[in-house]
């Protein structure tokens, strides 16, 4: 997985990992290396990550923020808040660093009011930094301003291309599939997100192994959020 392999390159992060055993499982035998994104309260976290790494994933955590509807029935429990005492804030995501092992770096879960939040966003980008690990923006609402203040704390980091499965739709899916290897085409690498559902898991199953064939290299978000970087050091010198 060289950086200069000139070769477009595609990173696929498995969201909403460790609470659907079954689906969990499915996304597990996908062909990789895939980055799955595991939340923290998910049991067995130490043997779920264990297993996903023995088949070459990597590992990232899911972190639960709030969104729109603060529920949390979307979020999980412990979200981080834009109206908790930061000390609050620092805790919980401590607390969901620290439960799942082996993360490259996390992205987030819902957020559709904290990742507009500059002030909870520069705690993110903190700790994250702290912690030595990168930081995905998935890009849930579109003046997201998380990647911005994660790259002014001078965290590694990324934003998501494409949603795999904003539809249940099976067409609508492959043409979002379309989508990636557009873009990855076009900008030399591409990061998608989806989730482990069955229109979803059944679509990544029949697509990731066209990719090598097609000209592309499959590679979990560290190397591309890497050579994301790399790209982006001339232009910030």
């Amino acid at each position: 997985m060289a950086l200069d392999d000139p070769r477009p390159k595609i990173a696929v992060v498995i969201d909403d990992m460790g609470v659907m055993r079954a689906r969990t499982l499915q996304a597990l035998d996908l062909p990789g290396p895939l980055t799955l994104a595991w939340f923290p309260f998910a049991p067995d976290l130490t043997g779920q990550v264990a297993a996903a790494a023995a088949r070459g994933h990597e590992a990232m955590l899911h972190m639960p923020m709030q969104s729109f509807s603060n529920s949390t029935a979307q979020t999980g429990p412990d979200p981080i808040r834009i109206d908790l005492p930061p000390e609050v804030n620092l805790a919980r995501l401590a607390a969901a660093i620290a439960a799942v092992p082996s993360i490259v770096g996390l992205n987030n879960h819902m957020g559709s009011v904290a990742t507009r939040d500059a002030a909870l966003m520069d705690l993110v980008a903190q700790q994250t930094h702290t912690n030595g690990l990168l930081f995905l923006d998935s890009v849930v609402v579109p003046h997201s301003v998380a990647l911005h203040r994660a790259e002014a704390a001078g965290v590694p980091s990324a934003a998501r291309d494409v949603f795999i499965d904003n539809t249940a739709d099976p067409r609508g899916i492959r043409g979002q599939l379309a989508d990636i290897e557009s873009c990855a085409r076009r900008s030399g690498y591409a990061i998608a997100i989806g989730h482990p559902r069955p229109h979803t898991l059944d679509a990544l199953a029949d697509w990731l192994p066209t990719l090598e064939g097609k000209g592309f290299v499959l590679w979990p978000i560290a190397a591309t959020v890497t050579l994301r970087n790399e790209m982006l050091r001339p232009l910030t010198v």
